[in-house]
């Protein structure tokens, strides 16, 4: 089956880095995906390019600069049917918008995947665009949240749902994000000059304001007093990275390498960084469901994180790391220094959060509730068109086996 992945653009971000990892699986479940963005060509949103072209995926672009378009839609549609594609599958929310209408118009099924958590405190043009991207997605066979918590706002919102809501938990390379081979923890790439044996604590996250890295950057000092010579690794890039590397250098005497704060930019041995890092951490103010925890519960690191959205199901509070409140510097502080003092809770939390990556978001896994999902949809498409019928959510639920 061939499936066109069409995405906002090739920011740096979870998506883009799930779709390169999703196509090294999707022949074993007999897919054939080829990705297209949204907008146009520029160097600011093409920071993923690379390495979805390393996948396989033949990026290309379809050239929608703005939502109200008024090319837009013809566009999208003599890209879908370029395509050849059977099936095609809308991320994020301006092609949550619009494809699933040029999809219509070209005769093909169409599936959507929400990637963010809906939130009600937004400004009238962010209600107005989330209710944009939660009506039109769901006009396609299904809309698709990568959480419970992500749905069930979605529903607080804007009420009843549609029947062809479903919740589908990403998942991630379990070969990959594996743990260490030996006892301990790994040595750090050595390009990052950091010393055997040093606590690091690691936030894999893109560069945003959303994603709270002030936050941890406010409480470094007291990690520090506590834990002389911790290290924060700052693994990611995005447009909030100047005014971090900003606050990281106001951080006391001796500026940013003297606080122990490292930004590493993008890399692409986040596996490796993992496996050398004593504690993964993620302070964010707002998550649907946050891939970088999936992968460091994969290499049975502990973590500690915010109670948002969808990461309380990465992230059992007491079993796999701690949660604690948003904007909390001082929790977020006393979280990290406790997991940092504690060797055996380490490890208890880090196999605990390996058996839960391979229970709950095992790649193979996650691949094959997809490809059931296209096999339904182009299956109704044939039989009543490609405008899906208002099930109850129960009655869609159960035609996705493994899908809640």
């Amino acid at each position: 089956m061939r499936v066109l992945q069409v995405i906002d653009s090739y920011s740096y971000g979870g998506a883009e880095r799930l779709l390169a990892t999703l196509n090294g699986v999707a022949p074993a479940a007999g897919l054939e995906m080829t990705a297209a963005s949204l907008s146009p060509y520029t160097v600011e949103r093409t920071a993923s390019l690379p390495l979805l072209e390393a996948a396989g995926l033949q990026p290309s672009f379809i050239g929608v600069r703005k939502l109200l378009d008024p090319s837009g839609i013809r566009k999208i549609v003599a890209a879908i049917r370029a395509s050849g594609c059977d099936v095609v599958h809308a991320h994020l929310g301006t092609s949550t918008t619009l494809v699933p209408l040029a999809a219509k118009i070209a005769k093909v099924p169409c599936v959507s995947t929400l990637h963010h958590l809906p939130r009600a405190e937004k400004p009238l043009s962010g209600k107005v665009k989330d209710h944009l991207h939660i009506r039109c997605g769901e006009r396609g066979h299904a809309l698709v949240f990568v959480s419970d918590a992500a749905r069930n706002a979605a529903r607080r919102i804007y009420g009843r749902p549609f029947g062809n809501w479903i919740t589908l938990h990403n998942g991630v390379d379990l070969s990959a994000f594996r743990p260490p081979a030996g006892p301990g923890r790994d040595e750090l790439p050595a390009d990052l000059g950091i010393a055997p044996g040093t606590p690091v604590v690691t936030i894999v996250a893109a560069l945003r304001e959303p994603k709270g890295h002030e936050f941890a950057l406010r409480a470094w000092p007291t990690v520090r007093a506590a834990v002389p010579g911790a290290t924060l690794l700052i693994v990611g890039d995005g447009p909030h990275r100047a005014t971090l590397e900003g606050l990281a250098a106001g951080l006391g005497e001796g500026g940013e390498s003297g606080n122990g704060v490292v930004f590493t930019g993008a890399r692409e041995d986040v596996p490796a960084l993992l496996r050398g890092s004593t504690l993964a951490l993620l302070p964010s103010l707002t998550e649907a469901l946050p891939t970088s925890l999936i992968e460091s519960a994969a290499t049975g690191l502990p973590a500690v994180a915010t109670t948002v959205g969808g990461t309380p199901e990465v992230i059992e509070h007491g079993s796999t790391g701690t949660l604690v409140a948003p904007r909390d510097s001082e929790a977020l502080a006393s979280a990290v220094v406790e997991l940092l003092g504690d060797a055996d809770r380490r490890e208890l939390f880090g196999q605990a959060a390996r058996r839960l990556a391979e229970e709950r978001f095992d790649l193979l896994g996650w691949v094959g509730r997809l490809s059931d999902l296209y096999d339904t949809a182009l299956r109704t498409s044939r039989t009543r068109g490609t405008r899906p019928h208002p099930d109850s959510d129960r009655a869609m639920r159960s035609e996705h086996r493994g899908v809640t």
